[in-house]
C-alpha cells in the first residue's frame, strides 16, 4: 500500500511541477498554452482551470505527504540512536561558572586520588 501511495505520490508531485509551468505569470503575455489566437479558452480562462488544478493537485499533493509521514512513522517504533548513550555536556553558563569558581582543597586531592581511565 506504502509504495502505491509512493507512485501516485511521485505522478501528483510530476503534474504539479508540469502545471506550474504551463502557467503564465502576470507580466507574460502567453505562456506555454497561450499565444495561438484560436485557442478553446480565453486567457482568463486558462488562468482560472490551471489555478484550479494547481491547488487541486497541491492540496492532494500535501495529504498524500502527510498521510505517508503518519504511516512510516506508525510503521517504526524505534531509532538508530536508541542505543547510543546520551552525552552529557555542559550549558555555556554552568561552563562558566565552574571556570570562575576555584575547586575546593578537599575535592581536588579526590580528583587526584580517582584512578584514570585510559583511552582505548
Amino acid at each position: 500500500m506504502i509504495q502505491t501511495l509512493m507512485i501516485i505520490q511521485g505522478i501528483v508531485s510530476v503534474l504539479l511541477i508540469l502545471v506550474i509551468l504551463v502557467q503564465f505569470g502576470k507580466g507574460a503575455e502567453a505562456g506555454l498554452m497561450g499565444g495561438n489566437t484560436e485557442t478553446v479558452f480565453t486567457s482568463s480562462q486558462q488562468g482560472n482551470i490551471l489555478s484550479k488544478i494547481t491547488i487541486g493537485l497541491s492540496v492532494i499533493f500535501l495529504g498524500l505527504s502527510v498521510y505517508l509521514a503518519r504511516l512510516q512513522g506508525a510503521k517504526t517504533n524505534s531509532s538508530l540512536l536508541d542505543s547510543e548513550a546520551p552525552i552529557a555536556a555542559p550549558l555555556n553558563s554552568d561552563s562558566a561558572q565552574e571556570e570562575k569558581a576555584p575547586i575546593a582543597p578537599k575535592a581536588a586531592k579526590e580528583q587526584e586520588k580517582a584512578p584514570k581511565k585510559k583511552d582505548n
